[in-house]
């Protein structure tokens, strides 16, 4: 596959995941809008956002740098989840050693998934 088809399709999945996400927002914002408290608690819910991108950028066609940052995503917008809803004692000031995990993690499994991964390197090459 060329490096332009690749780009284009990256770009197609990047609008339609943006476009779910709109839809999806303004479809919660019309079911809710007789209650003020209810719009503000979707909210809680942007970090899915970021999994869904995450998800996006591991989807093939795909290289090893775009997986590894697509896990990052996912991971980072767990993370968010998990802090904001508090699940098992975590919050932003007691979890933030795990984003320094995450990113430890995004440098090791870089070179792997190079090796994974071999066809976009060699046709950037």
């Amino acid at each position: 596959m060329h490096d332009t088809t690749h780009h284009a399709l990256q770009r197609q999945r990047r609008q339609v995941i943006w476009g779910l996400t709109l839809i999806a927002f303004g479809v919660a914002y019309l079911l809710q809008r007789d209650d003020g408290d209810a719009v503000v608690r979707l909210w809680q819910y942007w970090p899915w956002v970021l999994v869904a991108f995450g998800v996006n950028n591991m989807l093939p066609p795909t290289d090893g740098r775009r997986f590894v940052d697509g896990l990052s995503q996912v991971l980072f917008g767990a993370w968010f989840w998990i802090t904001i809803e508090g699940w098992w004692g975590l919050n932003f000031g007691n979890s933030w050693p795990l984003l320094i995990i995450v990113g430890g993690l995004g440098m090791v499994l870089q070179p792997l998934a190079h090796r994974y991964f071999p066809r976009h390197q060699e046709e950037r090459s």
